[in-house]
């Protein structure tokens, strides 16, 4: 035998002996998922298409596959849900970011723990009946004006609409009415006007019942963060890789809402609508979770909270790197 022939034989020697330690050898366990601290939890949710990617979330099996079960239930708004944070009848919920930020004055145990909509032409309207004789922002003047929670995002966005005629809050009354009843409200007269979400304006819209009367997420509040998801201190602490499920769950809802198709073909499955009312929702922004894994960027949060000082919702500046939680 050659001396190049014993080397071959050698080598191949060497190879067959990794290969049997190697596949003799047990296979590396998977890791290990760390256990939730609950696999049920019960979210608010607001009616309207702002809540779309947590329905996505649902429908695609995004939590489940993160070994959690999402019950939603339908709220009017985050001003009436936090209490139920406090009180564990919720354990997250969605809530605008005037209403956040607003909580903080008497309660700071309240955080954001992720991003959820923005706005965009046509994705908010302060709504008239069809026939009514109000015919611009400034015939308001004596009327009221219905929003789905007082000192919220609505109401702010309403008051900044009025002031570009004029006028100020002092000058209308706002009542609060749930979304859903709105148009009716507007019907039977118990209200003039009406801040109405996306799809609940074009529905009105398309019926012919409704009238925009003026776009309210425009000038300074374009491209406005609307709301998000938020969770009490206390549940926060104890709840920690529930939280972090939940948080990889909605961020997969999130990507989805990406594709308008699909908020389209989820938004009939929470809402009383038609195909056709959802194929002409105008639809706001699902902002899709940061590359650095933060829960959002505070700078786009901090507009808000510069337009609540500005209107008298803050009585001091407020610096909302301390609101939003990791």
């Amino acid at each position: 035998m050659t001396r190049v022939t014993r080397g071959r034989g050698i080598v191949a020697a060497l190879v067959l002996s990794v290969m049997t330690v190697a596949c003799s050898s047990p296979a590396e366990p998977p890791p290990k998922k760390v256990p939730l601290e609950k696999n049920v939890i019960t979210v608010g949710v607001v009616p309207s298409a702002d809540s779309a990617p947590l329905y996505l979330a649902m429908a695609k099996g995004y939590f489940e596959r993160e070994g959690l079960t999402v019950k939603a239930t339908m709220i009017t708004g985050g001003a009436a849900a936090i209490p139920q944070l406090k009180s564990a009848a919720l354990d997250l919920t969605q809530a605008d970011y005037v209403t956040a930020l607003l909580v903080q004055q008497h309660d700071e145990d309240v955080k954001v723990i992720a991003d959820l909509y923005q706005a965009a032409p046509g994705a908010f309207g302060l709504m008239v009946e069809a026939d009514s004789r109000i015919g611009t922002v400034a015939g308001l003047k004596g009327k009221s004006i219905a929003v789905n929670n007082l000192f919220g995002i609505g109401m702010l966005a309403s008051e900044a609409t009025l002031k570009g005629a004029g006028l100020t809050k002092k000058d209308v009354k706002f009542i609060e009415v749930p979304f859903p009843e709105m148009e009716r409200r507007l019907a039977a007269g118990v209200v003039d006007a009406a801040w109405l979400p996306e799809p609940w304006g074009t529905s009105g819209l398309r019926s012919g019942s409704l009238r925009r009367l003026a776009d309210p997420m425009t000038g300074n509040l374009a491209d406005l963060p609307v709301g998000g998801w938020v969770a009490a201190g206390e549940w926060r602490a104890a709840n920690p890789a529930t939280l972090a499920a939940f948080q990889r769950g909605i961020a997969a809802g999130q990507r989805a809402a990406g594709d308008r198709a699909e908020v389209e073909a989820v938004l009939p499955t929470y809402l009383k609508i038609d195909a056709d009312s959802a194929a002409q929702t105008r639809l706001g922004v699902y902002p899709p979770v940061m590359a650095t894994g933060k829960v959002m960027d505070a700078r786009r949060l901090q507009r808000v909270a510069d337009l609540m000082r500005d209107y008298g919702y803050l009585k001091d500046p407020l610096d909302v790197k301390n609101v939003v939680a990791g």
